[in-house]
Formats: C-alpha cells, structure tokens, sequence
C-alpha cells in the first residue's frame, strides 16, 4: 500500500518551530519576573533592617536612614521594571497560546487526513479480500461443474 503524506507537513514543522521558540520566549519572560520579584524582596528587607537602624540619630543612623532612601529608590525602579517584564510575560503568554492552538489546529488536521487514509486502505484491503474470496468461490463451483 501507499505510505500516508500530509501535504501540509512543512508547515506543521514551521508551526511546532514557532511553538517552541514562543514556550522558550514565555520561560524567559517567566524568569525575568521572578528575578525582578527576588530583588523587590531583597530591598524590601534592606528597608525594613535600616529601618530599625535608622531609629537613632547618631551617624550610623543617619547612614541607615540614607541607606534607606537609596533602597526606596531602587524599589521604585524594580517596581517599573516588574511592570515592564510582567507586559513582557503578558505578550508572550499571549503569543505563546496563539502559536499552540495554531499547531493542534494542523496537528489535528493531520490526525483526520490520517484516519481518513487508514481508513481508505483498510477499504481497499477488504475489497481485495473480497475479490481473493469471490474468485476461490467462483473456482470451487468450476470444479463442482467439472465433476
């Protein structure tokens, strides 16, 4: 029998390509979050530790309480830059869903043009079989009409 070929198969390559790079994209974007997220976390608790030093008003409080400041700055910054790759992560979630349903849309495209040919030779099997049948029928009554 005929081996079964998917006419569209370059294009489901293309597609699964597409996918992977979008998944790839997506953990990226999911890794700079949580980088972002670690360091929100690490000048949180540099602002809560000078805020207990910062309680006195000698100089190493006055250094804690500039220290301080400086860590509220930076929050600020890490608070944008979160913004900015959870936007980021936003796309490429988005991107990432689109590029998956668009490869099971050809995966099962496949699938159907596959049953649909295992299907086709399944049927012309059996009709060969039938005809293999119909002529051992039609030799064995030769035979009873030769006797």
């Amino acid at each position: 029998m005929r081996r079964f070929r998917f006419p569209l198969r370059p294009l489901l390559r293309l597609r699964s390509q597409l996918e992977r790079q979008a998944r790839r994209a997506m953990a990226t974007a999911m890794g700079e979050v949580a980088a972002v997220e670690r360091k929100l976390q690490n000048v949180a608790q540099g602002i809560a530790d000078c805020g207990e030093q910062a309680r006195g008003g000698d100089p190493v409080g006055l250094l804690a309480r500039a220290l301080e400041d400086s860590l509220r700055r930076q929050q600020r910054r890490l608070q944008t830059d979160g913004r900015r790759a959870q936007a980021v992560l936003d796309r490429a979630r988005t991107e990432y869903l689109t590029a998956q349903r668009e490869l099971r849309t050809i995966e099962r495209l496949r699938e159907q043009r596959h049953e649909a040919w295992r299907d086709d030779v399944q049927r012309a099997e059996q009709a060969e079989l039938d005809e293999l049948a119909r002529l051992g029928r039609l030799a064995a009554e030769r035979r009873e009409e030769a006797r």
